[in-house]
Formats: structure tokens, sequence, C-alpha cells
């Protein structure tokens, strides 16, 4: 929450008057403001259920969206692929530019996009929002995966939807929930 209020303050979300904020990091946190105002009321979006039966989360439920498009659950899937637990993110992220295991991991990649983009699509719908900013550590993999994701956005929002949200990066980076923090 604090690393929305920042971005809702200096950052990304300045102009937005509906808007989400995603950060996905270990987990996923969620900022939700509408008319401008945060609504501190709302949970996070990480505990949304997207596979009915699905893979057990930290909250003891099955099926959230944390569990299958955080960033730990996205590298954790790739260190498996690799049969490397000992991974670094970064190690992960300089794997995932080399074409040939870009091409190796394609499925696990594919796969996160796509439930990543489900709950995007949901969080867009239910809180009416012009603008969804995501931060956390998914921004330091801008350059392999934002791209898919809009494509994959592109392809499963109707028309309507498509036209009335954007879809933007966090500008503060890491800093944003202290910043955040001291607002609140």
């Amino acid at each position: 929450m604090c690393a929305g209020v920042a971005e809702k303050e200096y950052g990304a979300l300045k102009e937005c008057n509906n808007g989400v904020f995603l950060g996905l990091g270990t987990g996923i946190g969620t900022a939700v403001f509408i008319h401008g105002k945060l609504m501190e009321d709302i949970r996070s979006a990480g505990h949304m259920i997207i596979e009915r039966n699905g893979r057990k989360c930290q909250c003891g439920k099955n099926g959230c969206y944390e569990a299958y498009a955080s960033m730990k659950a996205f590298k954790t899937s790739i260190r498996q692929q690799l049969g490397n637990d000992n991974l670094s993110s970064t190690e992960i992220l300089n794997l995932l530019k080399e074409p040939d295991t870009s091409k190796r991991l394609e499925n696990t990649i594919k796969e996160y996009i796509e439930y990543l983009a489900i709950g995007i699509s949901n969080m867009a719908r239910i809180c009416s929002a012009d603008t969804l900013v995501i931060g956390g550590s998914f921004t330091y993999y801008e350059d392999v995966l934002f791209e898919k994701l809009q494509k994959e956005l592109n392809r499963i929002m109707d028309e309507r939807e498509k036209q009335k949200i954007t879809i933007k990066l966090a500008k503060l980076g890491n800093d944003a929930g202290m910043i955040g923090a001291t607002i609140l």
C-alpha cells in the first residue's frame, strides 16, 4: 500500500483518478484509488482466487493470484525449470536475456504472463480503473516481460477495457515503499 501511495503522490499514478497499484515481489501488494482517494479497506489482490484447487498459498488457501503471479512464484518456476535453486534474481534476469535460455523457458514465461494478465484484467474491471501501475521487482524484468504482458492483456481484454485502461510501470522503484510510508 505504501508504494502505491507514493506512486499516487509523485509517480505513475499522479494524474490518475481511478487507479490500481500492484506491487509484484515476494507477494502481491495492492493500493486502489477511486476518485483520487485510497480505498484503505480493499485488501490485497494477491489473495483473490484465480485457479480453483490451485497451488497452496502461504495464506493457507489454494489458487491465490500471489501463488501464480508474484515475482517469487515466477523466479521459483524458473529455478525449477533450470534445475538450480540457487540462482539469484540477477542471474535469472541475465539468463532470460540469453536467446537460448529464453527459448527454453518460453512456456514458463508464457504461463506466468497469462496468470499475471488474468489478475490485472480482473482488478481493472472490478475497480473501474483507468490506470494500473505495476511496481516491485517486476520493473527490473521490464525488458523481458512487459511487452509480453501487454500483448497478453490485448488478447484477453475486450475492446472497451483496452480503450479504458492504461498499464504502466512504477516510476519510483524500490524507494516507493519508504516514500509512501513517510506520506502516510
